[in-house]
């Protein structure tokens, strides 16, 4: 679930001027084929931030992450791209890279709690379970939670902390509590992020029902 995984709308915002001429999808020429030396630093990482963000936008998180990865080429402090980049690296499943990219700039921003709850779901959802933590992603939840009480997607991230750690019910109250919080503050919910909170919920509340009768059983 994407809308899970934040990123400062501001940087994406910034980036997200794709090229003018009508294509129906960003060719990898767009990176080899253009001549960009003769360009000013400035505006080669303005270019390869449009890039990205065409690829990106795309799901060809593998060329996204190329264009990201030169800008910090180019400028390794770029502070926008080493934001927006860890976000990329779990899109693309590339969960190394992101828990590398994300510890260190909990480092040096402790008080983001994007970027911890960013960490928290990689824990909570990486596909490879060497990289699946659910304690680990509960602890971050919660401190991005002390950092943001009332938003929304750390109280999701937690829930799905609590859920792949077997904590059933724990993870039903955060997500009824996350649902409770979108509908008083969220300002980004689409019709596609419902559907996800709505299979959330019920996710929780069968995995919950399972565990409280199969508990009953045991006592009888």
């Amino acid at each position: 679930m994407k809308s899970h995984l934040l990123v400062i709308a501001s940087l994406l915002l910034a980036s997200s001027c794709v090229f003018s001429q009508e294509t129906g999808s960003t060719s990898n020429a767009a990176l080899s084929g253009l001549s960009i030396e003769t360009q000013t630093t400035e505006e080669r990482i303005q270019f390869l931030l449009d890039v990205a963000t065409a690829y990106f936008n795309e799901d060809d998180f593998e060329s996204a992450i190329s264009a990201y990865e030169r800008i910090l080429e180019i400028d390794p402090m770029h502070q926008q791209t080493r934001f927006i980049i860890g976000h990329v690296y779990i899109s693309g499943k590339q969960y190394k890279k992101a828990e590398e990219q994300l510890s260190a700039l909990i480092e040096d921003y402790p008080e983001d709690f994007k970027l911890l709850n960013n960490l928290a779901w990689l824990y909570a959802t990486a596909e490879d379970p060497s990289f699946r933590d659910g304690q680990k992603a509960i602890s971050l939840a919660r401190q991005a939670i002390v950092l943001a009480p009332n938003d929304h997607h750390v109280w999701s991230t937690l829930s799905e902390a609590y859920y792949v750690s077997s904590e059933y019910e724990k993870a039903y109250r955060s997500i009824n509590h996350m649902a409770a919080l979108a509908a008083r503050y969220g300002t980004d919910i689409t019709k596609e992020s419902v559907e996800d909170y709505n299979e959330q919920i019920r996710k929780c509340k069968r995995a919950m029902d399972t565990a409280e009768a199969i508990k009953g059983d045991l006592e009888e």
